[in-house]
């Protein structure tokens, strides 16, 4: 079970996405990791930013760490792409930042974040690209997959995907570029 105020702490007094605190207080209800491969919330604030990209506040400043996208380390976090308008994170994309290496825009908010984690399988976060692969052969249902998707559908009016690539495509077409240029002089230190 998390704390509330310890999840908001990483938003630094930012609002958090209503969307988010609803989702905590689901995952409270029935326990995390068994609703979506995809996606658990978390509490580790920006450690994982700090030991395997940078530690500059200039970087940490910009990025809002919220939940794991993978059981071995991958993680999700909010970019703000415009810090001189005012901050809206619940509009900001959504980055996942893979274990051992690779940062990739997955979504163009949170509510699109939530989407894909309907597919129900974990990120494959390389440096040249982020997949969700469901192999039929190997795929296993989260446990609480259909109570999420009744969740989502109920609480936030959002429908389930099959296939995520599509909201992957259109959040990459439109923040990827941006999210590079910006991450790169980070990246070189």
């Amino acid at each position: 079970m998390i704390d509330p105020t310890d999840f908001a702490a990483p938003f630094g007094g930012l609002p958090v996405p209503e969307s988010l605190r609803k989702l905590l207080r689901f995952q409270d209800e029935i326990g995390d990791g068994n609703y979506s491969a995809a996606l658990t919330l978390t509490q580790d604030g920006h450690d994982g930013l700090r030991r395997g990209w940078s530690a500059d506040p200039a970087f940490l400043s910009r990025l809002i760490p919220f939940a794991r996208a993978t059981a071995s380390g991958s993680f999700y976090a909010l970019w703000n792409p415009d810090p001189s308008q005012p901050p809206m994170p619940d509009r900001w994309p959504v980055v996942a930042f893979g274990d051992e290496g690779g940062e990739w825009i997955v979504a163009r908010d949170v509510r699109e974040l939530l989407r894909v984690s309907t597919c129900d399988v974990e990120p494959r976060i390389d440096f040249d690209r982020i997949h969700y692969f469901r192999s039929e052969h190997h795929y296993r249902k989260s446990e609480r997959l259909d109570a999420y998707i009744g969740w989502l559908r109920g609480q936030l009016q959002l429908a389930p995907v099959d296939d995520p690539d599509p909201i992957l495509e259109a959040a990459q077409r439109e923040w990827q570029d941006a999210f590079e240029r910006w991450i790169e002089p980070f990246l070189q230190g």
